[in-house]
């Protein structure tokens, strides 16, 4: 817990930054502007936890990347595995190309199907996460390789 980071992140982000920012703010709401003591104080939090809302966000995002997975879906209930989910996903792409092959240019003919397969893969992706696997790193494998061959607009 009581990193190099911590340290740093305590002292320079808490100490120095919200410390002396608030008690700057707060002087110049109530000195020059004349707001009584209370308002400005709750003034003062609202404006520099506007602010330091991006820095936070800014200074944890590789510290919490494994927390800001964002899935659409909630997690299902009960213990899974990969083949199990394999097999879901393969049934899922099954009834969806069943249903896209009957009518393509009608997407919600078949939207239904397309998302919940989308499920089965994020469910997937969840178990994969849950083994310690890194599909993170995966991912930007892929990103890069498919960079390289041109297969991204910018």
């Amino acid at each position: 817990m009581f990193s190099k980071e911590w340290f740093v992140y305590v002292f320079g982000r808490w100490i120095l930054l919200s410390g002396i920012a608030g008690a700057a703010l707060q002087v110049l709401l109530r000195e020059k502007w004349g707001i009584p003591d209370f308002p400005a104080f709750l003034l003062n939090q609202l404006m520099l936890a506007c602010v330091f809302w991006y820095v936070d966000k800014y200074i944890f995002q590789r510290h919490f990347g494994k927390v800001k997975q964002l899935f659409r879906f909630p997690r299902i209930k009960g213990q899974f595995d990969t083949r199990r989910e394999f097999d879901q996903i393969t049934e899922e792409y099954t009834q969806l190309a069943a249903d896209f092959n009957r009518d393509p240019d009608v997407p919600q003919a078949w939207l239904n199907r397309f998302l919940d397969l989308y499920h089965s893969v994020e469910m997937m992706e969840r178990i994969l996460r849950d083994k310690g696997i890194n599909v993170d790193l995966e991912l930007h494998r892929i990103m890069e390789e498919n960079r390289k061959r041109g297969l991204y607009e910018s």
